[in-house]
Formats: structure tokens, sequence, C-alpha cells
């Protein structure tokens, strides 16, 4: 009888062991079936970067593009043990040209690949800007706001709170003069308001003591593709584009028509982000 179990427990041991070994042949099939899928699927989610066009002194941004970690990828579809291309995890491939080396440029439109465009808006010290944010805001879009440091004075805590809901601020310093002491101040305080990637100069023009000055405070300066002065929303319907960088004088005409403007664009399928949105790589 005691041999009898014996034979019984090296039986039951026998299958057991047949059993695991056939489990662990079956798995081993199917991750290696599992990661020559995602090999040779790769290069068809690959996106690669797109380098910025630099022309004399002016540049358009580029963008970062990506490719699939094929570790990663497998290690999070191991758990569900098929191709799942939702599963996909990826890993940058980036601009080598970046914004950060061409601070000596102007940038003048972000890259027309995306149907993104930017508002920009001029704020003169004595404007009101509660009726552009409220409609901005009620469309879920973004805008861009260039104050001088007067403003910033007045309004602290309007530009606190813009810069919360995701908006964008750039200086104009005193009267768009960088080489007076307000624009280091006033990029001190921005700097210390919030999470924006980079500080932004303008100017309509190419002006190099401007130039010079903002790349020395680490700033980008914004010479924008598309200036409207008066009749905003019957030139921004001549001249859309995308990638474009619109920049708009705040004045009554524009509060009027800035609803019917934000509407017009996105009818067109264009979306309206930040600066900081715009220019990302």
């Amino acid at each position: 009888m005691k041999k009898f179990f014996q034979m019984v427990g090296i039986l039951t041991l026998m299958v057991g062991s047949f059993v695991y070994t056939e489990k662990v042949g079956t798995t081993a099939k199917l991750s290696d079936t599992l990661l020559t899928e995602i090999k040779s699927n790769k290069d068809g989610y690959k996106e690669n970067a797109i380098e910025p066009i630099i022309k004399d002194e002016t540049i358009i941004p580029g963008i970062n593009g990506k490719e699939v970690d094929v570790d990663k990828s497998y290690e999070a579809m191991s758990k569900i043990g098929y191709f799942d291309d939702k599963l996909l995890v990826y890993k940058p491939l980036e601009v080598e040209n970046t914004l950060d080396k061409n601070k000596d440029k102007y940038v003048i439109n972000g890259n027309n690949t995306k149907m993104d465009v930017t508002l920009l808006f001029k704020v003169g010290n004595n404007d009101d800007i509660t009726n552009i944010i409220s409609i901005l805001d009620s469309k879920e879009a973004k805008g861009t706001f260039f104050i001088e440091s007067k403003y910033l004075e007045k309004h602290h805590n309007q530009i606190i709170k813009l810069v919360q809901n995701g908006h964008t601020i750039g200086n104009l310093s005193n009267n768009e003069d960088y080489e007076d002491s307000d624009f280091v101040w006033m990029k001190t305080i921005l700097t210390n308001i919030g999470p924006q990637i980079y500080n932004y100069c303008y100017t309509e023009k190419p002006k190099t003591k401007a130039i010079r000055v903002c790349k020395i405070q680490d700033s980008i300066t914004i010479m924008p593709s598309i200036i409207i002065k008066d009749n905003p929303f019957i030139n921004i319907k001549k001249e859309l584009t995308p990638g474009a960088i619109i920049s708009l004088d705040v004045n009554k005409t524009l509060n009027t028509q800035i609803e019917m403007i934000l509407n017009y664009i996105t009818s067109k399928g264009y979306h309206i982000v930040s600066l900081e949105e715009l220019l990302k790589e």
C-alpha cells in the first residue's frame, strides 16, 4: 500500500511538471510573438521631429516627434497577452535646433502643421480686458496678453488669475522700452507668478537693441505674423493661416467683435491656443 501511494505521488508530480512546462512554453511563445509584433509595427507609429524654419533673423519653431518604446510597450501589453496599439508607450524624438538655442531670432509664427492660432492682445495701461477674458473663458479658448509695467501694478491679481487659468502673459516693459528697468522688474514678477515656460518680449519690426536685451534676460522675442490695428473681424477673415500669431490692439471695436472673431476662427477648424501652447516643441 505504501508503494502504491508513492507511485501515485510520483505520477502526480510528473503530470504537474508537464502541465507547468506546457504553460511556461505557451507563455514564452505568446511573449515571443507579442515582442515580434511590437517590433514589426513600431515604425508605423513613429513621428519624426520637425526642425524649425530659420530665415535670416526669424524663426518658426519645430515640433518634437515620438517613437515607440519597445520595452515599456511590451511590459504594458504582456499583462493582456496580445498587441493593442492603445497600450503603446512612446519616447520623445526631440528637435535639435530648439527655441532655447535661438533667442537671438524673432519668432514670427507657430508651426503650420497644426491648426492652431494665437490671439495676442496688446493691452494699454488704461484698457479694460474683462469682457475679452470672459468670452475667451466661455469658449474654452486661451489668450495671450502683452501688458506694460503700469498695468501690472494696477491689475496684479487679475494677471495671477490669467496665468493660473492657462493664458499667457507677455512683457511690454514701460512703453515697449526693453532698456528700461521696468523690463527686468516685470520679468521677475511674471516668472514668480506661475508656470510659463518662457518670458516674452514684443516688437512689430526688427530692433537690434531690444532683442539683444531680451536674449540676455533669457526671453523670447515675438514679431507677429499678422498685426491688426482696426477692423479686426474683416482682417482676420482675410489673413487667417495655420500657426498664425495675430496681434490685436485692445479697443472698443475689438470688444464688440471678439465673440464673432472666436466663432469664425473655430468654425474654420482652428484651435485658439495660448502662445505657450503654440510654441511648444
